[in-house]
């Protein structure tokens, strides 16, 4: 069996496991990262991206790559679900497959040196011995472990605090991928309810997320599949011209959202969290990969100027990470609730700020100006003044 007591374990091979690899690998840290999956899937997913993410990916060597296979965009657009209410420049989102992305970074990790290995699912870790131990009794001791397993992370439930399972959100999302001509972010907002829709690519490829407020509790799944019909029925207060043309073999999603309460700290003796597995967040700021992506870029540039002291470095990625991460979560829930108004004269109040204003673009940009690199940088520079000092906002 091979010794890793030199590596970072990393448990999770999603989005936040393979940028911390790379990351790490780009420091020169050993990392090895285990995946319970016997091969990534992603059940017709795409995500969004907005510059505080992908200036990251740049820096790692993977942004070029990525834009090439992307759609770019600097424009939305907002209507009622008949109505259109304004449209207004953004600040550069890159919307792609969620697989794309995953593929790039897999590629990236492996021609780095890095080490994965797929069909293990974790059991337990020792924070003393430092000794994971596997659903297949294999065990491996690392020199410290990352917690990159989502939502549902084992490791979450076992070492930091008790009863603090997954709660639905109330929300329920459909998703999937269509054909359009569409050329810019599109958002439709009900009663409730809202829908958004973006090309993935340059070839007309458009993804749409569909999401209700439910009075039931909803399935958490990203396998639960449905009928286009289910689809309009749920929302037929729309213009079915909204979503894309969806072919009869191309799968819908339909799947409860869910969250978990903040945490205090997101560390503990030996083992960090990242991303979702210390955060997970409503979708409705498309942030929950970005977030994922500042984490594990974050923790590789302490682990960088800590390497020989893995508790000053976690000092250093909570400080700095979990303000911002919690903020983050707040502002999706309000999204939200803006998104779902349904008293009259508070819907005619919004869609006035987004017609008359600069305010949605503006609050979008204080999210996106962000810099994990200059962030980070700037608390290992203080850090023992406890100063934060790059004025870049939430």
């Amino acid at each position: 069996m091979k010794d890793y007591s030199g590596h970072i374990g990393i448990i999770g091979g999603g989005i936040a496991g393979l940028t911390l690899g790379c990351a790490l690998l780009k420091e020169d840290i050993p990392t090895v990262i285990f995946e319970k999956m016997p091969e990534e899937t992603s059940h017709g997913a795409a995500i969004s991206l907005s510059m505080n993410a992908l200036r990251l990916l740049d820096r790692l060597d993977i942004y070029n790559d990525l834009k090439d296979q992307s759609f770019i965009h600097s424009a939305a657009s907002i209507q009622g679900p008949q109505n259109e209410i304004s449209s207004f420049q953004t600040p550069e989102v890159l919307t792609t497959r969620r697989q794309t992305l995953m593929t790039l970074l897999y590629s990236k990790y492996l021609n780095l040196g890095g080490e994965i290995h797929h069909g293990y699912t974790f059991d337990s870790f020792d924070p003393v011995k430092r000794e994971a131990t596997f659903a297949n009794k294999e065990k491996y001791t690392f020199k410290h472990l990352a917690a990159c397993d989502g939502i549902r992370s084992s490791i979450r439930d076992t070492s930091f605090s008790a009863n603090q399972d997954p709660k639905y959100s109330g929300y329920s999302a459909w998703r999937g991928i269509g054909k359009s001509n569409l050329q810019k972010i599109h958002f439709a907002l009900g009663p409730d309810s809202h829908i958004v829709s973006y090309p993935i690519n340059k070839t007309g490829d458009v993804s749409f997320v569909a999401v209700r407020k439910e009075d039931f509790q909803f399935k958490e799944s990203w396998k639960e599949e449905g009928s286009i019909k289910d689809l309009l029925d749920d929302f037929f207060l729309y213009d079915s011209k909204i979503f894309p043309v969806i072919a009869d073999s191309m799968p819908l999603y339909k799947w409860g959202i869910y969250i978990r309460p903040p945490l205090q700290s997101m560390i503990c003796k030996n083992i960090t969290l990242v991303g979702d597995s210390a955060h997970p967040m409503v979708p409705f700021l498309g942030q929950g990969a970005c977030m994922a992506i500042e984490d594990a870029y974050s923790f590789a540039m302490a682990c960088r100027k800590h390497v020989n002291n893995f508790a000053d470095a976690q000092e250093a990625y909570d400080f700095v990470r979990n303000k911002r991460t919690k903020k983050i979560q707040k502002l999706s829930m309000i999204q939200g609730k803006i998104y779902h108004m349904k008293n009259s004269l508070l819907v005619l109040a919004r869609n006035a700020v987004m017609k008359y204003t600069n305010i949605p673009g503006n609050d979008l940009r204080r999210i996106h100006d962000y810099d994990a690199h200059d962030e980070m940088q700037t608390y290992l520079s203080f850090g023992d003044l406890r100063v934060i000092n790059s004025g870049k906002g939430p």
